[in-house]
């Protein structure tokens, strides 16, 4: 079986959960009398899974052809404000982030468009998903922080994550070419270490009980699997998309818990 053949039913999977949670979504807004986080959820699955049908759609279609800027990525920007306003409504008490943290969301996200245009040369698609992913990673991290989700040494966790993994894949472009597979190995492992890292604080929010930052952390934990989703290829490609598959029955059980608690 070919990767491109795994890639294929990896999606046709995803897009198979994200049918059932849909439906499950669904049912919660009718339960919790049309809950705001339970409304924008719906739409965030409608809108992850009409895009992985096209994308599908069209691979199978022109299965040698690149896909042009068009309907995926507007259904990623579509999805990725989605996803910051379900995690918006679900913030009671909004405060504004230092300029620390305002300074690494935007380095992070403007470092992870540099490498997207790098990769594949599409400077304005990737432009505007960009400008859009700003806006969620802004939310995630003041969602997080708001809930308490990490202390101070965790931060410093995470900078650090960031700043290594996109050091290792800037170096993937400098190095010789015979030797780019270090840099290349250093940025998976860096990946799948902050994988660690939010499943480990994860499942510290759920056994103190903290719905809301179980909530958060389960967006900050699938956001990052994304990201390095964006950064792979091949059978790590795959992995990531698996990943992300598993991760989304996390995001409606965290959305239940809120919005049961509320």
């Amino acid at each position: 079986m070919t990767i491109i053949q795994i890639t294929l039913i990896s999606v046709s999977i995803q897009i198979l959960v994200l049918a059932l949670l849909l439906t499950l979504s669904v049912k919660l807004i009718s339960e919790s009398e049309r809950n705001l986080t339970a409304v924008f959820m719906s739409f965030y699955f409608a809108l992850w899974l009409l895009t992985d049908l096209y994308w599908l759609v069209y691979d199978l279609m022109r299965p040698d052809m690149r896909m042009p800027f068009a309907a995926n990525e507007i259904g990623e920007a579509a999805m990725f404000l989605m996803g910051a306003a379900t995690i918006n409504s679900a913030v009671k008490h909004r405060t504004r982030l230092p300029m620390g943290y305002l300074a690494g969301i935007h380095l992070f996200a403007i470092s992870n468009v540099v490498l997207w245009i790098l990769w594949s040369g599409e400077i304005v698609q990737d432009i505007i998903v960009g400008t859009v992913i700003i806006w969620f990673f802004y939310s995630i991290v003041r969602a997080l922080r708001w809930s308490q989700a990490f202390c101070g040494r965790e931060w410093i966790v995470l900078a650090v994550l960031c700043t290594a993994l996109i050091i290792s894949q800037g170096l993937t472009f400098i190095v010789p070419e015979d030797a780019r597979d270090i840099p290349d190995l250093c940025a998976y492992i860096i990946m799948i270490a902050g994988i660690v890292f939010f499943a480990y604080a994860f499942f510290r929010a759920y056994r103190e009980k903290l719905p809301y930052a179980q909530l958060f952390l389960s967006f900050a934990l699938n956001i990052w699997i994304t990201v390095s989703k964006y950064m792979s290829g091949g059978n790590w490609y795959n992995l990531f998309l698996t990943l992300e598959t598993i991760g989304f029955p996390l995001w409606y059980i965290t959305v239940r818990k809120v919005v049961k608690s509320e």
